[in-house]
């Protein structure tokens, strides 16, 4: 069954501003560390996602509950000071609100207060039965928090039933499903099940985020009890929930699926799935993206593990959350923090959040390169910087490459724009023609132009009224996503012209409470609030060859189908309106890989998207039709088409010869969206392997030939370490050897692929991760990092030299002193790759079955 995508409440944010001030109001909040918490838990965002069709009214209601319980329950539950009397003396006070066993409430107390004024307008309306079906939740609520609080206090640890019983009340999250349903018909008793199948889902998926931080605090956690349950270490623990969380997800589809079967839709019940899919989906996606529960790296999980892959595949299970994305956080950059600290500045606003962006900046600027070193003291130092500014842009001599293409001029128009915005430098004559009505553009460049001509304009009149309002009406869409299709850079340029011609416009108030809630935890902003899409095919692909991550490519396909747009392309992040290229070509990888019988709809439309695309010498572009077209991307169709080749002739044999012709004479490929050659080398490798089969013998002659050089390049700069740079004059960086290797594996000499290999697994972290400087690069040629992906590529690294654990062919050629042990490396890889009839995957379900954790049932009387 197909389930359209989650969407959020495009009122969201009007909810998150009541909800602030209503917590203030209320006395909840009264310090600026309290504002801020509420502030980085984005209430209204979460309202907006569990309720995406809710009126206003109902979603501030909604959004201000989330306040209320977010709050009672950092003050008084896990980690808190409060002793179990504290705790048992408020549970008292808030049952007795809602069972109204009580008139006289000490509103003196702002939880009481709060409370009373919430219940008060929640009851309006309701159906009969309502208020006691959700008084007996929050009482179930209440007892369980007590509970936990004596426990705590005793130091007595659950075990894994009893854990996760009481968690299922300690979330809140039933209550909360109550408020979604207040206004709906009768309660539907046969749905029970599957709310606490949601219920479970919620916890279990905070309690894995969460696990670091609790533990480092000495809370219970479900990690922490099934790593004592089953007597192993943290990371192993921490795979075994994501493990469970994956069936119980599939539990509620199965369920669901087995009630639509019994035709209980005629009887209403299809709607009210709907909603409970869509809160669980919801809660889900608003966890994944405020980050709430996100910590700094530490080894709290426990010690080092032997390198290798299973330490990988166990770091890996829980990047994929429970929906099937995959919502790593994007590094703080110099360029988006500082303008959006100047914006801050100039409206005088957000005045934590200035200073933090301010602290990031400041700690950046010592070991800052040059450009962002400029960016720090335009933005820091405007005065003194001002002067220097031009000469000095001009002077840094950006790399931009051939993949820039028309848009090199652009990008350095958009540079001065940039320092004149922190520092007052001046822009000078950039000579940006007026948007055609015929131009196609993607959504980000109609944006950028549109911000040069707003802000280079030398008098109001050089800007038609018409453009400016076309600047307003694009930042006012999009809403799905916390930042204006994902992309800070963008929302931020657009705001800073706005602020030139209309600058009390609310956009403006809008796009600064959106930014400064995608504010990372060190004050910096990152280029993109999400990949998760792009992320998801690509970690995916991987995980189709791995006993462990197998399962959760179910999810994952499903997801990636669920966001297929209109034009049959994918965005990179899910919400987003722009569709590209490359994320469309690696989702239909995937979905071919994962199921090509039950996904073969997205792939024809995905098909008919790319034949749409393709240029007139065989290239594709990236963004848009009739743009200069990219070699990865022109590699990366080759790989989707491929496949279904003989449909696809004619544009394989096109593409094929343009990714022939763009091979350079060193070997390499032209580097668009990576710094690293490795990179363009294995996009470009993979594409012609793919199509040997259906060239003709000439062609195949020089798909050998080109893959020779190529292959003699990563010969020639193979690092004395084993690895590779971004360029031959760099150091090794595990993205870099992590996209080498699988080269190397196929098609060179096998010892250079042993001592890459062992140059990887030299430089596993102790929580079985990898850490590499980035490669992906936006807006070109600027280096952006989700540290997910030398995880992701770093497993497919290894599962490619999976193939050479035969060491037949290393003997042949006899070994030479100081060749790495080629036996002791494989033994440490071999045997992960998915082979017929492997059921290891099931390990996680028959885990959870033999602890009964699947279904535990709810208490019907104090915990």
């Amino acid at each position: 069954m197909k389930h359209a995508p989650t969407s959020c409440n495009p009122t969201w944010d009007h909810a998150e501003r009541q909800a602030r001030d209503w917590a203030a109001r209320v006395g909840l909040v009264t310090t600026d560390r309290d504002r801020r918490r509420l502030a980085k838990m984005g209430q209204g965002r979460m309202a907006g996602w569990l309720a995406p069709h809710a009126d206003p009214g109902e979603l501030a209601l909604l959004a201000q509950w989330g306040a209320f319980i977010a709050l009672v329950d950092d003050t008084y539950d896990r980690g808190s000071q409060a002793g179990p009397a504290q705790v048992d003396d408020l549970m008292d006070r808030l049952v007795a609100v809602v069972t109204h066993s009580s008139i006289d409430h000490d509103t003196s107390i702002p939880a009481v207060r709060a409370l009373v004024d919430l219940w008060s307008r929640s009851v309006v309306g309701t159906v009969r039965g309502w208020a006691p079906r959700f008084a007996e939740h929050y009482r179930r609520f209440a007892d369980a928090t007590r509970e936990e609080a004596r426990l705590r206090a005793s130091g007595v640890r659950l075990d894994l039933k009893r854990y996760l019983e009481l968690r299922r009340h300690t979330i809140t999250a039933m209550p909360v499903l109550d408020l979604i349903e207040r206004t709906l018909p009768a309660e539907a008793d046969a749905l029970d099940e599957l709310r606490w199948m949601v219920v479970d889902a919620i916890a279990w998926t905070n309690d894995l985020a969460s696990a670091e931080r609790e533990l480092a605090e000495g809370a219970d956690n479900l990690v922490g009890v099934v790593a004592r349950e089953h007597r192993c270490d943290r990371h192993e623990a921490a795979a075994i929930v994501r493990a469970m969380l994956d069936k119980r997800m599939n539990d509620f589809d199965d369920a669901a699926a087995a009630l639509a079967a019994a035709g209980p839709w005629q009887a209403g019940l299809g709607p009210r799935i709907a909603l409970l899919r869509t809160a669980r989906d919801g809660s889900l996606a608003w966890q994944g993206e405020t980050h709430r529960n996100r910590t700094e790296p530490n080894d709290i999980l426990g010690p080092r593990s032997i390198p290798g892959v299973d330490p990988l595949i166990r770091h890996l299970m829980p990047a994929v959350a429970a929906d099937g994305a995959v919502r790593d956080r994007c590094a703080s950059r110099v360029l988006e923090t500082a303008l959006l600290f100047s914006l801050l500045r100039a409206t005088d606003t957000h005045s934590a959040e200035q200073e933090l962006a301010a602290r990031y900046l400041r700690a950046r600027r010592a070991d800052a390169d040059a450009l962002d070193a400029l960016l720090i003291d335009a933005c820091l130092d405007p005065k003194t910087t001002a002067p220097r500014a031009v000469a000095a842009a001009t002077a840094l001599a950006l790399p931009l490459n051939r993949g820039t293409a028309g848009r090199g001029q652009l990008k350095l128009a958009m540079l001065r724009v940039v320092l004149h915005l922190l520092c007052g430098a001046p822009v000078g004559d950039l000579d940006i023609p007026p948007i055609s009505t015929t131009d196609e553009l993607t959504t980000f460049t109609e944006v950028h132009r549109l911000v040069l001509r707003i802000v280079q304009a030398p008098h109001p009149e050089a800007v038609s009224p018409g453009e400016r309002e076309r600047l307003l009406d694009l930042l006012g869409t999009g809403r799905n996503r916390v930042l204006w299709e994902a992309s800070a850079t963008t929302h931020l340029l657009g705001l800073h012209a706005v602020r030139r011609f209309r600058p009390t416009h609310r956009v403006i108030a809008d796009g600064l409470l959106r930014l400064t809630l995608a504010q990372n935890p060190d004050g910096g902003l990152p280029f993109l609030d999400s990949q998760d899409l792009w992320l998801a095919a690509v970690a995916g692909l991987a995980f189709l060859h791995h006993a462990r991550l197998r399962p959760l490519t179910r999810g994952m396909a499903a997801f990636v189908a669920a966001w297929q747009a209109r034009d049959g392309g994918w965005p990179f992040a899910s919400g987003m309106m722009q569709t590209d290229v490359d994320t469309a070509t690696r989702c239909m990888e995937f979905l071919r890989a994962a199921d090509a019988h039950r996904y073969r709809v997205q792939l024809d439309r995905g098909a008919a998207y790319l034949a749409r695309m393709a240029g007139p010498t065989g290239g594709f572009p990236t963004w848009v039709r009739g743009e200069a077209p990219d070699l990865d991307m022109t590699a990366g169709a080759i790989l989707a088409l491929a496949p279904d080749g003989p449909r696809h002739r004619d544009l394989l044999v096109a593409a094929t010869e343009f990714v022939l012709v763009g091979q350079l004479p060193d070997g390499t490929f032209e580097r668009s969206w990576t710094l690293s050659e490795a990179s363009a080398i294995l996009r470009v490798v993979d594409a012609l392997d793919a199509v040997r089969s259906i060239s003709s013998p000439m062609v195949v002659e020089r798909i050998a030939a080109a893959i020779q050089r190529a292959v003699a390049r990563l010969a020639a700069t193979q690092n004395h370490d084993g690895g590779w740079g971004r360029k031959p004059d760099a150091d090794s960086d595990v993205l870099s050897t992590a996209q080498a290797l699988p080269v190397v594996v196929r098609h060179g000499d096998p010892r250079h692929a042993a001592r890459a290999l062992a140059y990887l697994l030299a430089r596993q972290d102790p929580d079985g991760g990898f850490t590499s400087i980035p490669d992906q690069v936006g807006p070109r040629p600027l280096p952006f990092d989700f540290p997910v992906l030398a995880d992701i590529h770093t497993l497919t690294a290894l599962q490619r030299s999976a193939e050479l654990t035969n060491t037949a062919a290393l003997a042949g050629r006899g070994p030479r002193a100081g060749d790495p042990d080629w036996s002791a490396l494989a033994s440490r890889i071999r045997g992960v790759v998915v082979r017929p009839h492997d059921l290891a995957y099931e390990q996680g379900r028959l885990l959870v079955n033999s602890r009964s954790a699947s279904s535990p049932p709810p208490p019907s009387s104090a915990t």
